[in-house]
């Protein structure tokens, strides 16, 4: 009887957490929704880090090889590496932040 409950409950919140999706992601091609907003806020992170002179060498090279792969219709591959590009970004920015910081320490 137990391991009933416990099936049905664990099935219950799988379906309830399924609603809290969005709607503009279609898992079954890809859609290009989180690429354009993983790729925004790409661009928009690495023109702080520019602004900071704490910009990685290769995080450039790495969007614009993602805008490439997504016209071509690559759009996992576009979309791993703009996640990669963006969390490059954001290891750079958490290594603004230590280098303020850094020096000495008596």
């Amino acid at each position: 009887m137990k391991k009933v409950l416990l099936t049905i409950l664990i099935l219950f919140a799988l379906i309830v957490q399924a609603d809290f999706l969005d709607d503009s992601h279609n898992w079954n091609n890809g859609s290009s929704g989180s690429f354009k907003s993983v790729i925004k806020a790409a661009e928009t992170d690495y023109k702080v880090n520019l602004a900071a002179n704490m910009a990685w060498r290769d995080t450039e090279k790495m969007i614009k090889k993602a805008k490439r792969l997504y016209k071509a219709g690559k759009n996992a591959a576009a979309i791993s590496l703009a996640n990669k590009a963006h969390k490059q970004i954001i290891n750079a920015i958490a290594q603004t932040e230590l280098a303020k910081t850094a020096g000495p320490r008596f």
